[in-house]
């Protein structure tokens, strides 16, 4: 237990060294960017190629991955009912504000807790297969349909997920996995080597994003706001928790499932949301809120787990 509150108050920290060094001018906004780009680029699809071929697809394709699926779809669904029935929402809110509370920031903060609190890169991977795959192209389709009013074509939407970085990774990893491909030597060791940059890199690129962040319009009010909070860092480990049981998980593995859907919004719900102009401040206040407060309530997780006696 003592080793995972290290490690989550070690990320803190170098979020924390982002910002002191972006606000006092260490990191230019240019180089802040740059920095997120390599991530983004090079470094994370390394990191998930690598983690993908050593764990194999059994290891992706299996009950973390439809757990992944079920904790996410099930959030954005009661979400959605209650913004509907309770909240009064309108359509685009409702759709940005499910978006937001069920999309995880596997890429920026699941991949450093996989690393430096579980101890496995490849806890990562489910969530980023499903996101990537179906999750987050959905959300953006139906962002432009609630929200904008256009209507994008499937050609296009295929289009963007193809060129995706992590996707592409995703795919070669896949194919080696599969193919049972023995990884050579030089490649190993060269992805090996760049994954490793990738939860630094990401967690000072994203304290150094904490200095620009802009406020938000719309008039969206608190309650939609506390509902997608709740949903994001309450609900969806309850569900992961809940749907990991019925499938046979126990110990450091549902511990595992359950940290992973805890993760903070992933910052694309605030992106689609400025794209579509709906549920802006329902966005950006989920987003704010739930990466700060994920750290305290992925301790939270794992001090239960161990005082339950689900984990040693």
């Amino acid at each position: 237990m003592a080793s995972i509150v290290w490690s989550v108050l070690s990320i803190a920290l170098i979020i924390g060294v982002g910002w002191v060094a972006r606000r006092g001018g260490a990191l230019c906004p240019e180089a802040a960017g740059t920095l997120a780009s390599a991530t983004y680029w090079v470094a994370s699809p390394a990191m998930l190629f690598h983690a993908i071929v050593s764990t194999g697809t059994s290891g992706v394709f299996g009950v973390p991955l439809a757990v992944a699926a079920a904790s996410g779809v099930g959030t954005a669904l009661i979400f959605a009912l209650v913004a509907r029935l309770f909240l009064r929402l309108a359509r685009g809110e409702i759709a940005l504000g499910a978006m937001a509370s069920s999309l995880n920031n596997g890429a920026y903060i699941g991949i450093p807790i996989a690393v430096y609190v579980l101890n496995d890169a490849s806890a990562v991977v489910p969530i980023l297969v499903f996101q990537l795959g179906f999750f987050t192209p959905m959300f953006f389709v139906l962002a432009d349909l609630v929200g904008s009013g256009q209507r994008p074509s499937i050609v296009g939407v295929a289009r963007v997920v193809a060129r995706n970085p992590m996707v592409i990774a995703a795919v070669c990893g896949f194919l080696f996995s599969a193919v049972g491909w023995p990884m050579p030597t030089l490649l190993d060791v060269s992805t090996s080597m760049l994954g490793a940059a990738a939860p630094p890199m990401i967690l000072l690129s994203f304290g150094a994003s904490l200095v620009d962040r802009r406020s938000a319009s719309g008039d969206s009010g608190i309650a939609a706001t506390a509902c997608a909070i709740v949903g994001k860092l309450a609900l969806q480990p309850a569900i992961a928790c809940g749907v990991g049981i019925l499938l046979g998980l126990t110990g450091p593995a549902l511990m595992s499932v359950t940290i992973m859907a805890a993760l903070p919004s992933a910052q694309n719900a605030y992106i689609a949301a400025t794209r579509a102009k709906a549920g802006e401040r329902i966005a950006q206040g989920t987003v704010l809120v739930t990466t700060f407060a994920s750290l305290p309530v992925v301790v939270g997780i794992a001090a239960l787990f161990h005082a339950l006696g689900l984990v040693d």
